[in-house]
């Protein structure tokens, strides 16, 4: 028996209701209802299962649990836990800057002095002792052989206190030829998550050939300094220490072959070539439809254009650029099928801060209070009018963050952008790999389809208990 059956069971005895009452109520087969509870069959229409759950009469929060694990079971096992990788990557704030600490001379000198280490403690403290304590501006890393779970997440962690240096990173993807393998995929960008924001850190991949690939050489793992170059096996338990400089020399050779062959997981960018890259993403081939995920509603085409122009900052030629770039997707959002995925948080920053958290702050001064409600007002007259375009996504079930844009579409050129205002500026971070866009774009159809959010009633009756 699946979990969903079992749990069907379980609650078709506490309502104490017969079996013969609820093919009644439900308008299905005894028998269809048995084999149901019994994990001998699982309709392809959700329909039946709501009909089902209307006889029985259930408690909300047990009504959502079986539905939810209906949904899982049709969905499947692997295709679910994507989901859930992919929850893991969006959910995620403002993106935090690495603490910069300053190289110590002493242990730098104390790890040129080793050749050869024996166990996984011996390993991860040396290999912190160089990290931290090298005095260079540049690390080359090459990872192909270290496997999500395996040491990967105390490896990453080790990135993220390294001082504020260049890091280019290698690390191997699988093809994507089924479920599993973009599974593991996601499980390792959400793991190199809090490193992706960085300004100086530099993700490279490139997928296996074979399952088999990152087993060619015993020390598959590489750390690259000037001065010294550290090998480590794929469990982590034994690491080889080169200091001379012609070997030196050769791996930075191989590794700069390697990444000629790569592709940046992760893609900087300022606001114009980002505005840039979406319009011409949305520009480019057939697309069927487009979906939008930000954390406030898509207010955008609703603001009038010399209002839009008052609230801007910066100089007259920078609101010019801007401007032309919004009409574009404002073009877009009008012209072609569109779903906005938002969540109440965004309408609650709205209404409290009068700001549309799909920009980023530094782009405009805060909507004055009579602006925002109006805008709502708008919003709501155009849900009602395009009910199909707009979905409110459950917060118990995906925290939608501020400094987050997702356009996704059906051309697959699709990417997780998130934003950062640093000592650097206004920067977007965009993480884009076939795989990932596959699941982005199925995950709005998955919402779209009614799944971790609200029905359209349920999200009108919200808006208008805030608008009027």
């Amino acid at each position: 028996m699946s979990e969903f059956s079992e749990r069907l069971e379980r609650e078709i005895k506490n309502i104490k209701k017969p079996l013969r009452y609820l093919a009644e109520a439900s308008g299905l087969q005894l028998d269809y209802i048995s084999k149901m509870s019994r994990g001998k069959r699982l309709p392809q229409d959700e329909e039946r299962i709501i009909r089902l759950l209307d006889a029985m009469e259930c408690m909300p929060g047990t009504r959502r649990e079986l539905l939810q694990l209906y949904r899982q079971e049709k969905m499947g096992k692997t295709q679910w836990a994507c989901i859930k990788e992919l929850i893991g990557i969006i959910e995620w704030e403002t993106p935090c800057h690495p603490v910069k600490t300053e190289a110590v001379p002493s242990l730098y000198e104390e790890a040129a002095a080793v050749t050869a280490l024996e166990g996984k403690s011996e390993v991860y403290h040396f290999l912190k002792e160089l990290l931290l304590g090298c005095r260079e501006e540049q690390y080359l890393i090459w990872t192909a052989g270290i496997n999500p779970g395996e040491g990967s997440e105390e490896l990453f962690r080790l990135f993220h206190e390294m001082p504020g240096k260049r890091i280019e990173y290698i690390f191997p993807m699988r093809q994507n030829r089924d479920e599993i393998d973009t599974l593991e995929n996601l499980k390792l960008i959400r793991l190199l998550k809090s490193m992706l924001f960085h300004d100086n850190f530099f993700p490279y991949y490139y997928y296996l050939v074979s399952m088999g690939e990152e087993q060619i050489s015993p020390f598959p793992n590489w750390f690259i300094t000037d001065g010294i170059a550290f090998g480590v096996n794929d469990s982590m338990q034994r690491g080889i220490v080169l200091k001379d400089k012609k070997q030196i020399c050769i791996l930075r050779d191989v590794f700069r072959k390697k990444l000629g062959m790569c592709k940046p997981l992760v893609v900087h960018s300022e606001l114009t070539e980002y505005v840039h890259d979406v319009n011409s993403m949305m520009n480019a081939g057939y697309v069927i439809r487009n979906y939008y995920i930000e954390q406030s509603p898509c207010l955008l085409h609703l603001i009038p254009t010399n209002i839009l122009k008052d609230q801007l900052i910066g100089e007259e030629e920078e609101k010019i650029k801007l401007l032309e770039a919004f009409q574009q997707r404002i073009s877009h959002m009008k012209y072609e099928e569109m779903v906005h995925i938002f969540s109440m948080e965004g309408v609650r920053v709205l209404i409290e801060e009068g700001r549309i958290t799909g920009y980023p702050d530094s782009l405009y001064n805060p909507l004055p209070i009579h602006l925002r409600k109006w805008l709502l007002k708008r919003y709501y007259q155009y849900m009602r009018t395009s009910p199909n375009s707009c979905i409110c996504v459950k917060d118990d079930c995906i925290k939608l963050p501020r400094y987050l844009s997702i356009v996704s579409s059906s051309n697959v050129d699709n990417g997780i952008a998130f934003w950062s205002s640093s000592e650097n500026g206004l920067k977007y971070y965009v993480i884009k790999e076939s795989g990932i866009s596959q699941k982005l774009y199925e995950f709005c159809q998955y919402l779209e389809c009614g799944e971790m959010t609200y029905s359209t009633e349920e999200t009108l009756n919200m808006m208008e208990r805030i608008c009027f």
